[in-house]
């Protein structure tokens, strides 16, 4: 129960207090520190065989050293840490004022500001000294970025003896951190969509272009129809199309199959037979693949007989059929365990009830199972229209065997991205097809989850 006691300024959290004036105290404390520590050296460097250091405070104002070989301009992050560790002055020096949750949340807050700006210092020191032997992070960064981390720590603690955040939230933190690292910082990366890249100034001094990466993805000597973004959409989309009918419709029936199997030990043995090309690394597929349709040695042209050969890896008309085989083999076992598992579920009774009546096996997969699996059909559905607008890089680049011939049914947003890159080193253009795949994919699964919710709004995502 938390109560809070005027006369000495205490918060009380299940019979432990918290004084006000500590609280404060500690926070003053911190702060002192961390202004003191803008005085000690932030960074150390050798110049004429002699050691030299920069202060905090010269990285704030700015500093020519080594005799004029580098200039340090004025850091805007650790200018803005400064000024978080001024208002953490203030805040200790309004005591009680101040909502004990908001403080803490601001201790939180200024405290990953300082220990950030620190460690993005650490990190540009060699690029700001460039030129200058031994750079390297001295003492007073080191002493800062832990007073940092205390405040960030003293901060969470507050807010989980105040109930704002749980012993779950702690654990979730660590995911949600690598989710923001790797998932949203480099949507910054976006920029390069509309940027000329020159990399003798860097990503961020290239000029821009506005809108010409994307004219090129989309024009073409001929028509639109012929444009390299018509070709990898189409094929982006309608390859993926028939992955999720067919895998779902396939998957249903190999789940009644499977569920339909007495045998507990043929059951087992068919769950995990059916399952492992899905364990198969792409590579080893494409390996597979090359063994049936090589041009010499392969399964399909010997059976063909001698003159009657087809060279696979040059015929363009065999390959949706080939991918879309491949994909499914590989995919099956996966679709059928997941309705499988949403057979087994439904209640026995309703089976038993309809052999009753005289329900035949046929009567009982339609008018029972098919209709109890409507809600797999449609998660699992818009799951993967979810990553319609991506493809398996591996299906359509390893097991074609990058073959040029067969661009034109091959290629994906995935595979021209990785060209652009690697092929005609176009980071630009790269860029500007992976920006294009990402608004027209979010578009496309915000407008089938809408169709879900109008149909059936307790299936739909959000």
């Amino acid at each position: 129960m938390k109560t809070k006691n005027k006369k000495n300024h205490k918060i009380s959290f299940n019979g432990e207090s918290i004084p006000q004036k500590k609280l404060s105290i500690d926070i003053l404390i911190l702060s002192v520190v961390m202004l003191v520590v803008y005085a000690l050296p932030f960074a150390s460097y050798t110049y004429k065989k002699v050691k030299y250091t920069i202060s905090g405070i010269e990285f704030i104002v700015g500093k020519t050293v080594a005799g004029g070989k580098a200039v340090i301009p004025t850091n805007i992050m650790l200018s803005v840490a400064l000024a978080c560790v001024v208002l953490l002055l203030f805040i200790s020096l309004i005591g009680n004022k101040l909502n004990i949750k908001i403080k803490a949340g601001l201790m939180v807050i200024f405290g990953i500001i300082a220990v950030v700006s620190n460690i993005y210092l650490s990190m540009q020191l060699t690029k700001l000294l460039r030129g200058v032997k031994n750079v390297g992070i001295s003492y007073g960064s080191v002493i800062f970025i832990v007073a940092g981390i205390i405040t960030v720590v003293r901060g969470f603690y507050l807010l989980w003896k105040e109930k704002v955040v749980s012993t779950l939230d702690f654990m979730v933190m660590p995911g949600m951190l690598y989710f923001i690292i790797n998932n949203y910082i480099p949507m910054v990366g976006i920029a390069i969509a509309f940027k000329k890249i020159d990399y003798r100034v860097g990503i961020l001094k290239s000029p821009w272009v506005g809108f010409d990466n994307f004219k090129i993805l989309f024009s073409n000597s001929g028509s639109i129809f012929k444009s390299d973004a018509f070709v990898i959409t189409r094929n982006t989309l309608l390859y993926n199309l028939a992955f999720i009918i067919l895998g779902i419709v396939l998957g249903i029936l190999v789940g009644i199959c499977l569920n339909d199997i007495f045998s507990k030990f043929l059951q087992k043995f068919f769950q995990t037979s059916i399952l492992l090309p899905q364990l198969i690394s792409m590579v080893i597929v494409a390996y597979i693949v090359f063994a049936f349709l090589s041009n010499e040695t392969g399964m399909v042209n010997k059976l063909l007989g001698e003159g009657n050969e087809i060279n696979f890896y040059a015929t363009k008309k065999y390959w949706p059929f080939i991918l879309i085989f491949v994909n499914v083999w590989k995919q099956l076992g996966y679709n059928g365990i997941i309705f499988l598992s949403s057979i087994v579920g439904i209640d026995r009774s309703i089976y038993e009830a309809s052999r009753v009546d005289g329900a035949s096996k046929w009567k009982q997969i339609r008018y029972i199972t098919i209709p109890l699996l409507k809600p797999t059909v449609i998660t699992l559905g818009l799951l993967q229209v979810g990553r319609i607008f991506y493809s398996d890089f591996g299906l359509f680049y390893q097991v074609p065997l990058d073959s040029g011939a067969l661009y034109s049914v091959t290629n994906t947003i995935d595979t021209y991205v990785y060209r652009c890159l690697m092929v005609l080193n176009n980071i630009s253009t790269a860029s500007a097809a992976s920006t294009y795949q990402a608004v027209v994919g979010f578009i496309i699964v915000f407008a089938v989850n809408m169709i879900v919710r109008k149909l059936d709004k307790e299936n739909a995502l959000f």
